[in-house]
């Protein structure tokens, strides 16, 4: 990645608005592992606390769908699989209930899903998507996660949210649509989040990851800068088209 001016200024303004949902992100964590208690086995129980303050969280969040925490299997006991997870439905709030039988046609198996898989491998900040959830709240989204884990080193599982898209678009766009020239926002997994240029959509994959190169490769990006927000997001600034 380059360290040119207007893109890094770029990415470290677009970063700024999102920084709130992983700072929210760890106000769960921190309430699961407060819920952990010392010299006794987790049990669903012990989420009370957690519970009351998810539901209250996601009512005053209007950019995210839903909320909570994912264990790791065993972690809470006697749950193979468990998810504390409260949802928004138009306007009413709810927790969400899943199938983890696994002889069931439609059961939810949340440990093969990108955004657990990277949290469960190390990395500290995940933003999966876009994309549908079609197993999960039905709704195009973006996943935010980071790892819950132990003062003894454990992992727990994560603390996530499912962010409302166009929420998050419209956070983006407002630093972009001062950049002066056509620029674009990606994912890890090479989707458009954001562009102020009708050259990409929001959701489309590009066929390579942003790169800088001469103006005359139709692939290749004035300025790249990787994002401060620890996602794995870069912010690319295009040459001029010439029409």
């Amino acid at each position: 990645m380059t360290d040119d001016t207007l893109a890094r200024r770029l990415a470290e303004r677009a970063s700024q608005p999102l920084e709130p949902i992983y700072d929210l992100l760890q106000r769960i964590a921190d309430e699961v592992l407060r819920s952990r208690p010392r010299r006794a086995t987790l049990t669903e129980a012990h989420f009370s606390g957690l519970q009351r303050m998810l539901a209250d969280l996601l009512r005053d969040e209007h950019a995210v769908w839903g909320m909570g925490y994912i264990a790791a299997p065993f972690a809470v006991e006697g749950k193979e699989r468990y998810l504390a997870w409260w949802q928004r439905r138009d306007d009413r709030v709810a927790r969400l209930r899943l199938n983890f039988d696994p002889t069931s046609i439609d059961v939810y198996d949340y440990l093969e899903m990108d955004w657990y898989q990277l949290a469960l491998n190390g990395q500290q900040r995940v933003a999966y998507g876009p994309y549908v959830d079609y197993s999960g709240s039905d709704m195009y989204t973006i996943t935010a996660t980071i790892p819950v884990v132990g003062e003894d080193g454990t992992f727990l599982g994560i603390a996530g949210a499912d962010l409302v898209v166009g929420e998050v678009e419209r956070k983006l766009l407002e630093v972009l649509r001062g950049a002066g020239d056509d620029t674009l926002i990606v994912s890890t997994e090479r989707r458009v989040i954001a562009s102020n240029t009708p050259r990409w959509f929001v959701g489309s994959r590009l066929p390579a990851m942003p790169t800088v190169g001469p103006p005359d490769d139709p692939e290749a990006f004035r300025e790249v800068a990787d994002m401060p927000l620890g996602t794995g997001w870069v912010l690319a600034v295009a040459w001029p088209t010439h029409t």
